[in-house]
């Protein structure tokens, strides 16, 4: 992980002024450290852009993180789209 910390990596990915790729790289900091609620506060924020929003929920994809996937996915606190992306996403880590 960079020298963010977690609640710096959060502040960058919803600063909406901030670049893109900067955004997208706090993003994964925070998948490669595991913080899989920061990652689930991200998916579900409705002002964050759709592609960060796909990009925080596919990387709660690990096993680190599927205990809070299911949950997202339980509580359908999640916008139609990225619900059924979630789902899938937590059945194919059931398959494998």
């Amino acid at each position: 992980m960079s020298s963010r910390t977690p609640r710096e990596c959060v502040a960058l990915a919803v600063d909406a002024s901030a670049d893109q790729d900067d955004r997208a790289d706090a993003i994964h900091d925070l998948k490669m450290a595991n913080e899989c609620d920061e990652l689930a506060e991200l998916a579900s924020r409705d002002e964050l852009d759709d592609e960060l929003r796909q990009q925080a929920l596919r990387s709660l994809g690990t096993p680190q993180c599927d205990s809070m996937l299911r949950r997202l996915v339980e509580n359908d606190s999640l916008d139609r789209s990225l619900q059924r992306e979630a789902e899938n996403l937590l059945g194919e880590m059931e398959d494998a």
